[in-house]
């Protein structure tokens, strides 16, 4: 358990972080009494802020986890799904804010949330190891106007539509849209929440690639790839036909394409779907209901190892070529292995537009990433004429060379690792009456 953190500020005010069972107990009695809204049950890592005068608590913030998703917020920071779903961590949510009824006077309000988010990022990372970038709440414009949080620099980014959410999948209309406030915990926030590298004492709060992504196609985007994957044929039994295989493989694609490498992560991200795009994929409702179940993890893995991967490579690649220049920038990654030893898959990748032009997939024991790298360097509907290609060490060897300079036409940048000593010293040799712009750097071998 982490210890209470204490720090001391201006206006003889102290603020002390704690996560305990025991505060959180407390603050609940606090918030029951004297706040308009209650107690709460707080969602994923949760930190009190106990803000002190001459020893006594005169205010109370709780800060957790941030809203799943805001328009008005996710376009200010330039999110899409995806970039959302992996980094929403790094956004708290002051959940209630409270000051004591015993002591209010002018301004504390503003001064202690003032002095609370001055220490926020230290104390959050305290307690959960990695350090927030921006904080948001909401006010419901019908009992104040959030004059405290505009005093102590908030900005009022517009209103939520008045809904709340209901389970997974439903939201239900509360008929009281709250006004939304954001506040940047660090001057390079906005920057960095969209940066392809964050920084080192934020990055344990980012999720695994494909790790809690919600679909980042649009409802007729994920129409035309139902109706790409159709023409694959069906090696189930009719016995075994509970979902149209179409439905299953756009799950599966998106996944892959998405950066899944286990088989868990695809069936997760199709039981994130939602209602809307669970239809528009084509599942079924179960009998006397409107609710569309999406497949569990022995359908994957029964399936997966019986199927056509010729089929549904070039159905996906057709579909692909049909969307250039479309699809979200999040959508695709290199090379991706389903680990259950289900068979691999390999996206090539516009570097410049970030999005996917091909890809190539194979079955277990069959060369896995390595042998579909080829099949795209040898496939004539991929054109690589004076283009350049960039790979990782696991494709750098001579014959992908001869194929991409020699056959294809191409250049390409390859990565060397220490494990390859004769062909670094040789790299070594021939760049070294080059231009001083070019040198050879050395990669840890991967463990």
């Amino acid at each position: 358990m982490k210890t209470d953190h204490v720090d001391s500020l201006a206006r003889g005010l102290v603020v002390r972080a704690s996560s305990s069972v025991e505060d959180r107990q407390l603050v609940a009695g606090w918030l029951e009494a004297e706040h308009f809204l209650g107690a709460l049950r707080a969602v994923g890592h949760t930190l009190i802020q106990f803000v002190q005068q001459e020893n006594q608590v005169v205010a109370v913030l709780v800060w957790a986890a941030s809203a799943y998703h805001l328009k008005d917020r996710d376009q200010w920071i330039g999110w899409d799904a995806i970039t959302c779903a992996k980094r929403r961590n790094l956004i708290t949510n002051n959940v209630r804010f409270l000051v004591r009824e015993e002591h209010r006077r002018p301004n504390l309000a503003s001064q202690s949330l003032a002095a609370a988010l001055k220490v926020l990022p230290q104390q959050w990372q305290e307690h959960f190891g990695y350090r927030p970038l921006l904080a948001e709440t909401f006010t419901d414009p019908k009992l104040h106007a959030g004059t405290c949080y505009k005093a102590s620099g908030w900005e009022a980014l517009g209103y939520t539509k008045g809904h709340s959410r209901h389970r997974c999948d439903f939201y239900i209309p509360n008929e009281r849209p709250k006004r939304l406030w954001i506040k940047p915990l660090h001057p390079r926030a906005r920057e960095w929440l969209c940066a392809p590298q964050l920084p080192l004492e934020c990055q344990s709060g980012q999720r695994p690639e494909g790790a809690g992504a919600r679909c980042a196609l649009k409802m007729k985007e994920l129409q035309s790839l139902r109706e790409a994957l159709r023409s694959i044929p069906d090696p189930r039994t009719a016995k075994g036909r509970q979902y149209p295989l179409w439905t299953v493989l756009c799950v599966v694609a998106l996944g892959l394409l998405s950066g899944c490498v286990h088989l868990s992560e695809i069936v997760r991200l199709g039981q994130r779907l939602s209602q809307a795009q669970r239809r528009g994929l084509g599942f079924r409702t179960r009998k006397n209901s409107r609710f569309y179940p999406a497949p569990g993890y022995t359908l994957y893995r029964e399936l997966l190892p019986r199927l056509d991967l010729e089929a549904f490579e070039k159905a996906l690649n057709g579909w692909l070529g049909q969307h250039r220049g479309q699809l979200p920038s999040t959508l695709a990654f290199d090379g991706k292995c389903i680990r259950e030893n289900l068979g691999a898959i390999v996206t090539l990748l516009d570097v410049e537009e970030g999005v996917p032009i091909a890809v190539a997939a194979t079955t277990v024991g069959k060369g896995g990433e390595v042998a579909c790298a080829r099949k795209l360097l040898h496939s004539d509907q991929v054109a690589l004429e004076n283009a350049t290609l960039i790979a990782d060490s696991l494709h750098t060897n001579a014959t992908n060379a001869h194929l991409i300079v020699s056959v294809r036409g191409a250049d390409y940048i390859a990565a060397i690792k220490d494990n390859q000593p004769t062909l670094h010293q040789l790299a070594q040799e021939q760049l070294a009456d080059t231009s001083p712009l070019f040198r050879v750097s050395s990669l840890p071998m991967a463990s």
